[in-house]
């Protein structure tokens, strides 16, 4: 157990069954789709809301730094770990559909690939845009997902989140601003997304996304250890064209190298560390910027 963490704290974050619903010293590599990173501190995946807000206001009270986790497809977590509460979205009662006419309710821990399947199989349509991106449901709203095709905030009606001090509150898309790859909601965590959504034909529906998918799979290095496209792409630029012309493809750092697929990507090719990673990212950077004059802005998140 951590040091600090005294039995009165200990105490406190027990459940009813008495069972603590912290865990220590856990690893974190396998909750990431980089496999990469150290231990967290305290690691916990509540199983209720309740739960969750307990654990909310524990981080309060202690004063620890909360980190929120979803399916850690976007995320670069240092090789010397979290220092706070890693708190995990995964729990059952975090991955609900339900529908309701032309709205679906999504729970923020659902993946993105189960919520498209769910919907096209109710006749829904609005969501193909998003075929190919990993991660969560959580996790899509707060970067705003998507790609050429649209992004899942054309589609929100509202979202409930849990503050970071444990009070619920429920927004309207009106209310929340989507700028690219990013969201105004700030020490929130998405507890469930309502969309709105239209009529379509179920097969024209999985071929919209079966379409979208086969494109992305022959220009991006799906089945690697990666985090998804590293930066976002420049106003007038792609992040990738300018990455490729620099002559960085196939350039590595460790067991870290940019794609030779798709260059906006990096793979964790022979067992890479995060400071592999952010080393070639910096590398990136400084490159685009030398030759470019243009800084590359990061979608990744680093803990």
């Amino acid at each position: 157990m951590v040091s600090g963490i005294s039995s009165r704290r200990d105490m406190i974050t027990r459940t009813k069954t008495g069972d603590s619903i912290f865990q220590y010293d856990i690893s974190l590599r396998k909750y990431t789709s980089f496999k990469t990173g150290g231990i967290a501190e305290i690691f916990v995946e509540p199983k209720s809301v309740s739960e969750l807000r307990e654990v909310l206001r524990f981080c309060m009270r202690e004063q620890k730094k909360i980190f929120v986790l979803g399916n850690g497809t976007n995320i670069l977590i240092q090789d010397d770990g979290v220092k706070g509460v890693v708190i995990s979205m995964g729990g059952a009662c975090f991955k609900e559909i339900k529908r309701y006419g032309m709205y679906v309710s999504s729970g923020a821990g659902v993946s993105l690939v189960e919520l498209m399947r769910r919907v096209a199989t109710w006749g829904l349509g609005g969501l193909s845009s998003l075929a190919g991106i990993p991660g969560s449901v959580g996790g899509a709203v707060m970067m705003n997902a998507g790609g050429k095709y649209g992004s899942i905030s054309e589609t929100i009606h509202s979202v409930t989140t849990v503050s970071f001090h444990g009070e619920i509150k429920k927004f309207s898309r009106k209310e929340i601003d989507f700028p690219y790859r990013g969201c105004s909601l700030r020490e929130e965590i998405v507890l469930e997304v309502e969309l709105l959504l239209r009529e379509s034909h179920k097969e024209r529906t999985f071929k919209e996304m079966n379409t979208i998918y086969r494109e992305k799979r022959e220009k991006q290095p799906f089945g690697t250890l990666n985090a998804g496209c590293i930066f976002k792409n420049p106003q007038g630029f792609k992040a990738a064209e300018l990455i490729d012309k620099a002559g960085l493809k196939g350039v590595k750092v460790g067991g870290a190298i940019v794609s030779e697929k798709h260059a906006n990507f990096i793979i964790n090719s022979e067992g890479a560390t995060s400071n592999d990673i952010l080393d070639l990212i910096k590398m990136i950077q400084n490159s685009v910027l030398e030759k470019y004059n243009v800084m590359l802005e990061t979608e990744l998140h680093f803990w």
